[in-house]
């Protein structure tokens, strides 16, 4: 019988889980899936390996769930800042220029976690994961698109799907080319013409 006031439940957790996801996050991105030791992430999360254990399970399983934190933070600040403009136009510009600033924000670990270090990775999960994130994403550039096409942004005959699908492959050639180094300055000016591209228009000089 437990007395009226004891504590339940044992004793709380001593780590804020955000807190930690983050910062594995952060060593996965670095250093890729397999080149990340669980003494790595023991060392950056500040958590032993028992406890670790505990609390995500094994090194995949603290993957997906560093990867599910990664898409609704970091990864998530293109498809917020195309939510929030007003015109398709403006969601465009600021859906590819805001992947360029995240994948080009620190040397350390240049690209998107989501598309140049996650795929390496030889797992269905993660891979059914990745193929579920980017099917999301498009699909809410569609709907956005859908209603541009309907209020007249858009020509009457132009295909939300495929433009949907046209950017997402444009996000994920921005996010390839940061990770092979090409300067930030370079990928703005991509950014700028991918717009174009999407919305058919001919790119900017």
């Amino acid at each position: 019988m437990v007395k009226k006031g004891a504590r339940q439940g044992g004793r709380p957790r001593a780590y804020d889980t955000d807190a930690v996801l983050d910062r594995a996050a952060e060593v996965f991105w670095a250093n890729g899936f397999s080149a990340t030791s669980l003494d790595d992430l023991s060392a950056a999360m500040g958590m032993g390996r028992p406890s670790i254990y505990n609390a995500f399970g094994d090194k995949e399983a603290l993957f997906l769930r560093a990867l599910e934190r990664f898409r609704d933070t970091v990864a998530g600040t293109p498809l917020r800042a195309f939510e929030c403009a007003d015109s398709i136009k403006d969601a465009l510009d600021a859906f590819f220029l805001q992947t360029v600033e995240y994948t080009t924000a620190d040397s350390s670990h240049l690209g998107c976690l989501l598309v140049n270090v996650a795929p390496a990775t030889d797992s269905p999960d993660v891979r059914r994961f990745l193929r579920e994130t980017l099917a999301a994403a498009e699909e809410l550039i569609a709907q956005r698109m859908t209603s541009a096409t309907d209020s007249g942004e858009l020509p009457s005959d132009y295909s939300p799907r495929e433009g949907a699908r046209r950017a997402i492959n444009l996000m994920l050639s921005l996010g390839a080319r940061a990770r092979m180094g090409t300067p930030r300055e370079e990928l703005v000016r991509d950014a700028a013409n991918a717009t174009a591209i999407v919305i058919g228009a001919g790119p900017k000089d």
